[in-house]
Order: structure tokens, then sequence, then C-alpha cells
């Protein structure tokens, strides 16, 4: 099998929109007394804003009524951010060149709604590096299970065996290798030296790192 495509997820790869997210998160969960630390928060990356709603609320029996009005709430509140102070995370314009130097159609799947999508796109200027675009938004079910993924592959006109992924959570690695894809993982520092990550098939630090010479051993 011969590696044809490049899948990149977005929030924490290529936009440093993690901290921004729990941001958002906290002031629009205050209203229901709900504090989330740091380390509950990054366990959760990689749902898609309506899971990581339904267990918070549901952890503090909190009426799902809400879920709906909080989920648009908290998703405004992070595009805001983004146009204030989202910032590119180090090395993606390096990454994105060697794929496109090794002839790799390109692509982006992400968890989040198309809405934060071009937001993030139109901020970091990156509107034309991606073929398609795919949203987790309206499927059943988001990651780890590897729809978005495998859609994605879908509309480049390719096979989930010939595509490798960029992701930064665990639940993105998932749903990867799920999808019967390689993935190159680039983890929070927080968590860089956990042995979860040994599933992934190239395991950095940042973006940065990425190599023509140790991305061909990939494909």
């Amino acid at each position: 099998m011969r590696t044809t495509t490049a899948i990149f997820d977005m929030d924490g790869l290529l936009i440093d929109s993690e901290p921004l997210w729990y941001e958002a998160a906290l002031e629009s969960l205050a209203k229901f007394k709900i504090h989330i630390n740091h380390q509950e928060y990054y366990s959760s990356t990689g749902l898609r804003t309506k899971e990581f709603l339904e267990f918070w609320l549901g952890k503090f029996n909190i009426d799902l009524s809400h879920l709906q009005e909080t989920e648009i709430d908290i998703t405004n509140r992070v595009i805001k951010k983004v146009f204030e102070k989202g910032e590119m995370m180090p090395g993606v314009i390096n990454a994105i060149q060697i794929t496109q130097q090794h002839g790799l159609k390109i692509g982006l799947a992400s968890s989040s709604p198309l809405s934060l999508i071009n937001a993030v796109l139109e901020k970091t200027g990156l509107e034309d590096k991606f073929i398609v675009t795919c949203s987790a938004e309206q499927l059943p079910y988001g990651k780890p299970h590897p729809q978005v993924f495998i859609d994605c592959a879908i509309a480049l006109n390719s096979k989930p065996v010939d595509c490798i992924c960029f992701e930064d959570s665990f639940n993105g690695l998932l749903a990867a290798k799920a999808a019967r894809m390689k993935c190159i993982i680039v983890p929070h520092p927080d968590q860089l030296y956990a042995e979860k990550w040994n599933i992934a098939e190239l395991k950095l630090s940042s973006l940065e790192e990425l190599h023509a010479e140790n991305f061909s051993l990939l494909l």
C-alpha cells in the first residue's frame, strides 16, 4: 500500500485552541457552578462539544435540556477567542510543505463545527492548503469513532488505508487507527511521555520535528 493522502486534525494541532476551549468551557459552565481542572479537561480533548457536555452536565446532575444552548455558547466564545488571540502551532507550515513535497493530497478532519473550522482557517491563512475539510459536527458519532477520517478520505478519492493522519489527542489517535490509517501524534507537552502514544507510527513533541527523512520512512 502506498500512502497517497495526509489528513490533519485542527484543534491543538494546527492552532493552539485547546486553552481557548478550556477558557470558553469554564466561562460557560460557571453558571452551573461546574469547574474542571486542566487534567480533567485534557482527558476529553478530541471529543465534540456535545459529548464533552453530555459527560460534565451529567456528572453534576444538570438537566441536559441546557446542552444545546451551552454548546452554542461555548462554540461562539471559542470563535471569538480564535480571532482575538488564536496562534498557529509551531511547525504547521513545515508539515504541510513536507506533505506537499511528497505529492500527497491534503485534507482536514475535525470534531469542531464548520463555523469554527472556517474561523481557524481564516485566522491562520490556511484556507488554500486543504483540498477538503470535514467536520464531525453532524455525524452520529465523533472521535474516537473513525467516521470523520473515513469521510475525509472518501472526499479526497482515497482509500483509508492509504492515508496518514496528524493528530494531537488520544481520541483522535484511536479514530485514525480504527480507520486503518497511519498516525503521527503530537501530544500536549504534559502528556508527551505517556505509553498510550506508542500505537502511533511516529510521536513528535512539535511539528517542527517533522523532516522529509522521518516522514518518508512512514510512506
